[in-house]
């Protein structure tokens, strides 16, 4: 069984997905204030790497252009 492993101040609990659904199912805002935040998040995360890729493609071109 696979479990979800989340750490607290002075302890770590781990739920099933299934335990975890049940909770957030019961505060409808809070299920849906963390869906917005992951969200958000994984954009950010790949809007970082994007930006990144950018910019080594730019480095490598730029660096090319000198060498030849």
């Amino acid at each position: 069984m696979k479990y979800i492993e989340i750490s607290l101040t002075k302890c770590k609990i781990l739920l099933t997905e299934k335990e975890l659904l049940g909770l957030l199912s019961k505060d409808v805002e809070l299920y849906k204030e963390s869906l917005k935040r992951g969200k958000a998040f994984y954009r950010k995360m790949n809007q970082q790497r994007r930006e990144a890729e950018q910019f080594t493609t730019y480095e490598v071109t730029r660096i090319n252009k000198y060498l030849h």
